[in-house]
């Protein structure tokens, strides 16, 4: 019985190993087929052979094929003939579908052929943002990073398809003293911009930059744009400037509070801006009986007696105005231009900077109530007035020539202490006369291009620091002197005004030598009458003031008070 057990273990064993398992048939009947390629996004014609199965047709007959691009998404793309060929019927998109894999059935055994799609540069890199905009001050130096911008591809990562390279491809507008440029590590997908030179707010405000990323593809080279908007902030590289380097007013005794002087500046920055608005002081001896504050409106420094004054102690006093805008001044200058790195600039940010005017106040002791005497003394006009009961005196006309710009009016006050006067024109003048300052003793009246040749009718208000006022008619005749020899015709009744002034005066000196007995009231009539004939513009006249006098009408009114 031990014997006949032995004899079966062994049998059965025999057997097992006589008859292949399941797994060992198909390991035997595996057969292993090479990848076939297949380009994404063909476009045909189809169907195109991809290439053949080492398979015998009388094989393929037998096998069950199924897999992607057969039965399974994409499906309809593949198609295997019996003879082993495998062909394309459509297009395949490498972003969703990187290998396809087809599996030929027969009983136990299963041949898998794999088609790898290959990348085809379909793709061009796209920024993150169609537009960067981005704001930074007009003092920002040279080299320092103002943006970053962000771009990705597609296409296969590491393959050339998908790399890309950024670059400026245009700036508007273009300046002589700013460069912008973008760096960019190789194989990255950022560039960060900076500029070379100076920036110049008055020059532009605003900078668009096109900037460009166009990838490494060898058969073509896609590509696509972002735009780089740059704005600049007005800062303060232009320094606040007096109109005049020295000033001279005289300043009424025990008197405080009152407005003596208005300095004018001017100002290159934005209007309003901190490196526009200016900042006054003064210095020098006695400075603290004076107070300078700026008006906000026209930006000129106003100076006010701080502590009454008093001419028996000290009749002058000598000081020094000095203005700087709120914000600090910056400086910024191109020197040189090398052809790599940054260029060659002087720059200082933060630098202290101011200009000065010299001052001189005299103090006088000036009875208030004394009337004020208009006399416009440009062109031949004369037009006298006393302030308190507006009378008017007298008018004159006078000319211009078509071809001149401007002129110049002048109102004077016949004890030479005369303060500034404002000084406006009324009525419908706009875009034909403007005054180039409203301000002073002298103010320069200005032809526009829109004026014609003909008569023209001016109402220019004149004002003193007391309020009072004087409305006044010019009678302007403009005519082309280049075609008409008459144009002066219109200064003849001047003319005729002086003559007979100067015949009045030859009268009067006649008489004084015929009536000896008289001589102290032919006297008294010749001083009036010589304030009237300084109304004309004779050369003789104008000689017999001394030079002092005029010396003195230069100076006197470079301070402006203002209105009162």
């Amino acid at each position: 019985m031990k014997t006949v057990v032995i004899v079966f273990l062994v049998a059965s064993v025999c057997i097992h190993c006589a008859i292949p398992s399941k797994q060992n048939i198909r390991k035997k009947r595996a057969w292993i087929v090479d990848s076939l390629s297949m380009e994404e996004e063909h476009s045909g014609p189809f169907p195109y052979k991809l290439g053949d199965l080492n398979i015998e047709k009388t094989i393929m007959e037998e096998y069950f094929i199924h897999g992607q691009g057969i039965d399974k998404d994409p499906k309809g793309i593949l198609s295997v003939k019996t003879n082993g060929s495998i062909y394309a019927l459509g297009k395949v998109d490498y972003e969703e579908y990187k290998k396809l894999r087809i599996t030929l059935t027969k009983e136990n055994t299963n041949v898998a052929v794999d088609i790898v799609i290959q990348d085809v540069n379909d793709h061009a890199p796209v920024f993150n943002k169609e537009v960067y905009e981005i704001t930074i001050d007009e003092s920002t130096p040279q080299g320092e990073h103002l943006v970053t911008v962000l771009a990705t591809d597609a296409d296969q990562f590491g393959t050339a398809n998908s790399l890309f390279t950024m670059k400026i491809i245009s700036v508007s507008p273009q300046t002589l003293n700013t460069e912008f440029f973008i760096e960019q590590t190789e194989g990255d997908v950022i560039g960060k911009i900076y500029f070379k030179g100076c920036l110049d707010y008055e020059e532009t405000q605003k900078y668009t930059i096109l900037v460009e990323a166009k990838d490494h593809g060898e058969k073509v080279q896609l590509s696509s744009t972002s735009t780089v908007i740059v704005n600049i902030i007005d800062k303060n590289n232009h320094l606040p400037e007096f109109t005049r380097t020295s000033a001279f007013t005289e300043v009424k005794a025990q008197r405080s509070g009152e407005p003596v002087c208005r300095l004018q500046v001017t100002d290159k920055d934005s209007r309003g801006s901190a490196a526009w608005r200016a900042r006054y002081s003064l210095q020098g001896d006695e400075a603290q009986r004076f107070k300078i504050q700026t008006d906000p409106e026209t930006n000129d420094g106003v100076i006010t007696v701080a502590e009454p004054l008093n001419n028996e102690e000290r009749s002058n006093f000598s000081l020094i105005a000095t203005v700087e805008n709120e914000e600090p001044f910056f400086y910024c200058r191109v020197t040189g231009r090398p052809r790599h790195g940054l260029w060659d600039v002087e720059h200082s940010r933060g630098r202290p900077s101011s200009t000065s005017v010299s001052l001189l106040f005299t103090v006088i002791r000036k009875d208030a109530s004394e009337p004020s005497v208009f006399v416009e003394i440009m062109n031949h006009v004369g037009v006298m007035e006393r302030m308190e009961t507006g009378r008017m005196l007298d008018v004159k006309k006078f000319s211009m020539c078509l071809s001149e710009k401007n002129t110049v009016i002048t109102a004077v006050d016949p004890d030479l202490y005369s303060p500034s006067f404002h000084f406006e024109l009324m009525g419908d003048v706009k875009g034909k006369w403007k005054l180039h300052s409203n301000y002073g003793t002298t103010v320069r009246l200005i032809k526009e291009s829109a004026v014609r040749a003909g008569n023209h009718e001016l109402t220019l208000k004149i004002s003193d620091s007391q309020g009072q006022f004087s409305l006044q008619t010019l009678s302007v005749h403009v005519c082309d002197c280049d075609v008409s020899a008459n144009c002066h015709v219109h200064r003849a009744p001047t003319i005729q005004l002086n003559i007979a002034a100067v015949t009045a005066i030859v009268i009067s000196i006649l008489v004084l030598l015929g009536i000896l007995m008289m001589a102290c009231q032919i006297k008294g009539r010749a001083k009036k009458s010589a304030m009237s004939s300084f109304l004309s513009l004779d050369e003789e006249h104008n000689q017999s003031l001394s030079s002092d006098t005029f010396e003195r009408r230069e100076t006197d009114y470079m301070c402006f008070e203002p209105q009162g």
